[in-house]
């Protein structure tokens, strides 16, 4: 994969976990524990991510990339940082990254 086919998979990876947090948490009545990265819903949510996208980095690896054997180091990391990027769209509380506005 290039360096822009990343780039688009980092946007779909930021963009569900973004619609989740505006269309599905938000909507949601507020809970008694405010929502974080170790609140079990958000866990819950990055964990069923992860499956998800461990079969769509099978996927591209098989379909797209043409890797004969299942390539599991490509899998797992792919699958890791789509999770990590995720996350950014799934947080509600920005300054737990300590990332500037």
């Amino acid at each position: 994969m290039n360096f822009f086919s990343y780039v688009v998979l980092g946007g779909f990876c930021y963009a569900a976990g973004w619609a989740v947090r505006t269309y599905i948490l938000d909507k949601q009545p507020k809970p008694e524990q405010p929502y974080h990265l170790k609140h079990p819903t958000i866990l819950g949510y990055l964990g069923a991510f992860f499956i998800i996208m461990l079969i769509v980095s099978w996927l591209i690896g098989c379909y797209l990339l043409g890797h004969v054997a299942i390539d599991l180091p490509f899998i797992i990391i792919n699958s890791l940082i789509g999770t990590f990027v995720y996350s950014f769209g799934l947080n509600p509380e920005k300054p737990s990254y300590d990332v500037p506005d």
